[in-house]
């Protein structure tokens, strides 16, 4: 009890100290919480959505005629893991496909299979074996969207099926069981398919008569949305980092200020054992406060950020719901210990008890051996630096490029504090000069370095944090500025179209073509195609976006590089890819290319590389007469030429024609508006969480340094005594700390830029595959200047009165 008594009494005596560090923990935790609730329920919604796609063949019988339930039989016999599907399209606009499965053989997909408990394997369609089991009682399985368009929907008996939401289902689909799907089929068209992974005939031949036809490609790991996550994780690992300084240095003076108080403990009798052990448990009281409140705010935090965040994954990837987890007792404790080790790192010096730190001359910033650990800690950065740098520039692999890039940030990061050191010695030796001498000059540099040494830790987290803000608003203004640049050049119709669904290319074309005030139309057809990889000639899956060369709404298109006469040659020989394709695969212009088409192969030469921002895959663009019919997931939009914009009435085509119904038409300006917000709604996660990283460590630094001004006070105060007035004295107080954050904001200036880079040259190309021009926004670095300005003029401001003439009466 009596050691309880003593170490809240520290807190007594200091509770701007306590309030500080359970702020800063609480800001950290919340932060990284936040992140780590929204990263990791998008990382499970992106697992289901890729789940249901693997590459899948369909089989056709050789003869051509239609596949029945014999064949399914015959197939099953020889011992083939085959699934019968049927497909049910009823002629309704914006009606869900009905899927009818067999939950017998469903086993043999991927997105169906379930494990021996009867629940769907990890990482996989989260469809139960419960409900599975249910198909047979006229069970529809679907989307909430999806549920409530059937619900609408006046069909024959369609009121008796039992309808359940399951977010797992692909959009546009209702899965029931095969038979249901029959009783429906007279309704619409049916399509019947037998579906087999593609490893089976591997294993086992088709039989005599049958062949395979691949009816999905399938998909990679996403990675424009594993780079997105990580980078938002590698946000909240730097606030754990900044976090992790300050609270270093709010125990750092701890140590000063608490040194007598325990130094008396251990003459008393107290063992240092029960010393530490008492130490170790404030530690674990500090980090179970503060990681309570951070984990409850950032799930605060994550819900309020959810809906913009699930837009943004909508755009990357097919994710339309994200489970709003609820915080958990492994949540908690997690947090709890990531807190702790923090803590436990900031406070070593408490913990490993050390007596020369305690009784001796050897207190914080003094003794002999001060001057050689300056000397490490430039060697130590310096090499930091160095080797993070060669790793950098050597390496595409995305984590190493973070890694590196925080190895660079430490490693320059920790000198700034004994650059400013250096800078105003400089100054101070000026001064002290018989050409130049000014005693109060002198003074006030000697004064300012003494700052310096003092809130090192806190003055490089704002560093770090000037710096992330400088870097990544380099990297989204100027991704801002080229992707409306390239939206400008690439959009050159009037009006675009999305069906809603698959339609047959031509036909829909003749008609567009037809209608009043349109000059001309351009079918933009997409679909998913292999191309062969290296010399091994192992296939990876690209999209294919075919179109007509001829068309007068794509003459103007820009490219990174590109042969004369490109849009005749694409006609006759050639073939266009992607930035992001021409990188992964070390493609230029004059390569060829080998591509499939489903059963179609094709030999091209790379005519033209063009830029494709927003999107990772890899892409090749072929004329439209190349592209088959039956090719996978073949799905066309259309682009209009109109006469006059303003004077055609292109609003109500989708209610006036009735093949246009369900379709979704809109101008250049609104498609601009979509994809602009699509841009906002991406960023704004990475922006918030930068402008909190950076409030944090200007409050935390304000914190320190209303404590360390206040513990300057006797210079001032004695210079109070010598003559100097006290007005004076609180300008040249306020003057101090402005000039201290305002050197070190112009300081980390550079190092932004060095981030800016970082990002745009070095993680662009490596998460995305395209890489972004570097621009300099001088306003913003003024901004962020000034702020460093205010948050110093706000610290000398609240000090107040510096002359406190009662702390001359023990002298």
């Amino acid at each position: 009890m009596g050691l309880t008594s003593v170490f809240l009494s520290h807190y007594r005596r200091h509770p701007g100290q306590l309030a500080g560090l359970l702020l800063i923990l609480v800001c950290a935790a919340m932060l990284w919480s936040g992140v780590r609730s929204l990263t990791g329920s998008a990382e499970h919604a992106v697992t289901e959505s890729r789940a249901a796609l693997e590459p899948l063949l369909s089989v056709v019988r050789e003869d051509g005629r239609a596949i029945s339930v014999e064949d399914f039989v015959r197939l099953r016999r020889t011992g083939l893991c085959a699934s019968p599907r049927l497909e049910v399209r009823l002629p309704v606009s914006d009606v869900p496909t009905l899927v009818g499965i067999d939950p017998f053989t469903a086993d043999c997909l991927r997105q169906y299979r379930q494990s021996d408990d009867g629940d769907a394997v990890d990482n996989e369609l989260p469809i139960s074996g419960k409900l599975l089991s249910e198909l047979d009682r006229s069970v529809l399985l679907g989307r909430a969207a999806d549920l409530a368009r059937w619900r609408g929907l006046y069909l024959e008996g369609a009121e008796h099926f039992h309808l359940e939401e399951v977010d797992g289902v692909p959009r546009g689909q209702l899965l029931t069981d095969i038979a249901v799907a029959a009783q429906l089929a007279s309704a619409g068209r049916s399509t019947l398919l037998i579906l087999l992974p593609v490893v089976e005939t591997e294993k086992t031949p088709l039989p005599d008569g049958y062949r395979g036809e691949l009816q999905d490609y399938g998909v990679r790991p996403e990675p424009l949305v594993e780079a997105f996550l990580l980078s938002l994780d590698a946000l909240g690992a730097l606030a754990l980092l900044v976090a992790a300084m300050l609270v270093r240095s709010v125990y750092s003076f701890a140590l000063e200020q608490r040194r007598r108080s325990l130094e008396i403990l251990v003459r008393v009798g107290v063992s240092a054992r029960r010393l530490r052990l008492a130490l170790i448990i404030e530690v674990l009281l500090v980090s179970i406060i503060a990681g309570t409140l951070g984990v409850w705010l950032g799930e605060r935090l994550a819900s309020a950020m959810a809906d913009g965040f699930l837009g943004t994954l909508s755009g990357l990837f097919s994710v339309d719901t994200i489970e709003k987890s609820q915080p958990t007792t492994a949540t908690w404790l997690g947090m709890i210990l990531i807190l702790a080790l923090v803590v436990g790192w900031a406070c070593t010096d408490l913990l490993s008890l050390r007596q020369a730190r305690w009784g001796g001359p050897q207190a914080i910033g003094q003794g002999a051996g001060r001057g050689q650990a300056r000397r490490s800690r430039w060697f130590g950065s310096l090499g930091l630096a160095t080797v993070s740098l060669t790793i950098l520039f050597t390496t595409d692999t995305l984590w190493v490029v973070f890694a590196a890039a925080t190895g660079c940030l430490a490693g320059v990061g920790l000198v700034l504090p004994e650059v400013l050191n250096w800078l105003l010695l400089r100054a101070e030796r000026h001064y002290s000069t018989p050409q130049n001498r000014r005693p109060l000059l002198e003074w006030s540099c000697s004064e300012m370095r003494a700052l310096c040494r003092l809130l090192s830790l806190p003055l490089i987290a704002l560093a770090f944090a000037i710096a992330t803000a400088i870097g990544v608003q380099a990297m989204v203004t100027g991704f801002e500025s080229t992707f409306a640049r390239w939206l400008d050049q690439r959009l050159q119709g009037d009006l675009y179209l999305d069906p809603g669904q698959p339609v047959a290319t031509g036909e829909w074309r003749s008609q567009l073509g037809n209608l009043s005030g349109v000059t001309a139309v351009l079918p933009m057809v997409r679909t998913s195609g292999l191309i062969e990889q290296g010399p091994e000639g192992t296939e990876i899956s690209v999209d294919i976006l075919a179109v007509d060369p001829a068309s007068p709404l794509l003459q103007d298109w820009p490219f990174l590089a590109s042969k004369p006469k490109l849009w005749s040659e694409l006609s006759a020989r050639g073939v266009l890819i992607n930035e992001q394709l021409a990188r992964r695969q070390s493609l230029a212009l004059g390569d060829r290319v080998n591509v499939r088409l489903g059963t179609n192969a094709l030999s091209r030469e790379v005519i033209g590389i063009y830029a494709d921002y927003g999107r990772p895959q890899g892409e090749v663009m072929l004329p439209l007469s190349l592209v088959p019919d039956t090719s996978p997931n073949r799905y066309s939009t259309f682009v209009l030429g109109v006469s006059d914009i303003d004077q055609i009435p292109w609003q109500n085509w989708p209610e006036k024609y009735g093949w246009m119904s369900g379709s979704r038409l809109r101008d250049q300006a609104g498609l601009k508006r979509a994809a602009n917000a699509a841009f906002a709604r991406t960023f704004q996660m990475t922006q918030l969480m930068n402008a909190l990283t950076l409030t944090l460590a200007g409050t935390a630094l304000a914190l320190m340094g209303l404590v360390i001004f206040r513990m300057r006070q006797g210079g001032f105060t004695l210079l109070h005594v010598a003559g100097v007035g006290r007005n004076s004295l609180r300008r040249r107080l306020i003057a101090h700390s402005i000039l201290v954050t305002g050197l070190l904001g112009l300081l980390a200036i550079p190092l932004g830029i060095f981030l800016g880079w970082v990002l745009v040259a070095r993680v662009n190309p490596a998460a995305f595959g395209w890489a972004l021009p570097l621009h300099f926004y001088p306003g913003f670095w003024l901004q962020v200047w000034l702020l460093c300005l205010l948050i110093g003029a706000i610290v000398g401001t609240l000090v107040g009165n510096p002359v406190r003439l009662e702390t001359l009466k023990g002298e």
